[in-house]
């Protein structure tokens, strides 16, 4: 997991692709990597009294896949406890996902998801647990099907202080009309919730989808449109309805390197139930994504704007950015980094403050063994708050992996 997860995904928004071609025979892989790791953090919470403290830490990363011609499925799972000797305190983080695409026949292909994840202060935006990618590189010419549920980490300080739980699930299908012409769907619901005292007033049950055309112009450009839309509802009778559309592009730029984009507006109508009054108004909605897969270098470069739905049931304009990069160096060693950027706009509702996120991380690690490696690494997150900032959370550590079950 990295900034990628942070920004997953505006409701019909950030961009990703299925493939338009029967995929190869997957080939079935399990392993189960489990690291130790000594580190010092200097705010892990985010909170405004927040402390530092050293740190022991145990985790696990398990992943499993297994397909054929038509089908391919994968479950991974990522869980931590990490030990603060100062406070003398446990904090558990996880991560859960399963995900299938199948190809029911050769103009209709189906995927479904499900995740379950439990955070604290984001921290998760820092951790690298990244599942193999498809074997499969997209080809730039395939219909944009967006994710569609959102997975944003909002930067209102009451949520990121607190334990934040996301269960969700998603599922579409990409049907081909001819050739060269496309009709792409997906739907999804997300459920956030929080512990502490205020969950009711933070938890929120959101339900979208997306219905999108995409034609084929050359080997290489796929233009087309689409209409999203999404519902969420909070405590209170408070819910916000966003719906729109936009234009689509799907591009080839290099080999292996491919442009997705989409530009519209949106139109957001918050209705703040038994607190009294309705508003609405439009926004432009804007997702672009630049991604490239190499046997030894990948990288993925996202960006969105948009009316954003958090925690407190307002809908300000978020803008959100994250790099996800990784290259192999040698036969041993590799280098992970990641960047992530979310800011909301002050909303004139609920006395909501123009807000600001930002997590850089990074790793280096090397094999001792074809199963036991080693490493470093860093992270900086910060949280930015008009007249009253938690201080800045700057940590690292060194930690020791093995792995069971496939090797790289």
């Amino acid at each position: 997991m990295t900034g990628r997860t942070l920004l997953q995904a505006l409701a019909g928004g950030s961009l990703a692709a299925l493939l338009s071609a029967a995929p190869a025979a997957a080939q079935n892989r399990t392993y189960l990597d489990v690291s130790g790791a000594l580190g010092y953090s200097t705010n892990p919470d985010l909170s405004l009294v927040g402390r530092s403290s050293a740190y022991g830490r145990v985790s696990a990363n398990g992943y499993h896949s297994w397909g054929g011609e038509r089908s391919n499925t994968s479950l991974s799972a990522y869980v931590e406890n990490s030990y603060y000797f100062r406070r003398l305190s446990n904090r558990q983080l996880f991560s859960l996902n399963a995900f299938n695409t199948t190809r029911v026949s050769e103009t209709t292909r189906l995927y479904g998801g499900l995740s379950f994840s439990g955070d604290f202060g984001a921290q998760l935006s820092s951790r690298f647990f990244v599942a193999p990618t498809d074997p499969n590189p997209t080809d730039g010419t395939d219909p944009v099907i967006p994710p569609s549920v959102v997975v944003l980490v909002s930067p209102d300080l009451v949520a990121l202080s607190q334990r934040q739980y996301r269960v969700s699930g998603s599922g579409g299908g990409e049907f081909r009309l001819s050739p060269v012409d496309t009709l792409v769907a997906s739907v999804g619901a997300q459920h956030v919730f929080y512990g502490g005292n205020n969950q009711a007033l933070l938890d929120s049950t959101q339900y979208d989808g997306a219905l999108g055309y995409q034609r084929q112009l050359s080997e290489r450009l796929s233009l087309g449109g689409r209409l999203i839309g999404t519902r969420t509802d909070y405590s209170l009778g408070r819910g916000i309805t966003s719906y729109g559309a936009q234009l689509t592009v799907s591009a080839q730029l290099a080999e292996l390197l491919s442009l997705t984009a989409a530009a519209g507006l949106t139109r957001t109508e918050q209705d703040f139930g038994n607190l009294g009054g309705k508003t609405s108004g439009t926004d432009l909605a804007l997702d672009a994504s630049l991604c490239r897969t190499l046997e030894f270098e990948r990288f993925c470069l996202r960006a969105a704007r948009r009316a954003q739905g958090v925690a407190f049931g307002v809908a300000p304009t978020s803008t959100s950015a994250s790099l996800d990069y990784s290259r192999r160096l040698g036969a041993k060693d590799q280098v992970q980094a990641s960047f992530a950027y979310v800011t909301t706009d002050a909303a004139s509702r609920l006395f909501t403050t123009k807000q600001s996120f930002y997590s850089a991380s990074g790793s280096y690690d090397r094999s001792i063994t074809d199963r036991l490696s080693a490493g470093v690494s860093a992270s900086v997150r910060k949280l930015s708050i008009a007249g009253n900032d938690p201080k800045t959370d700057v940590g690292g550590s060194l930690f020791i992996r093995n792995r069971f079950g496939s090797v790289r």
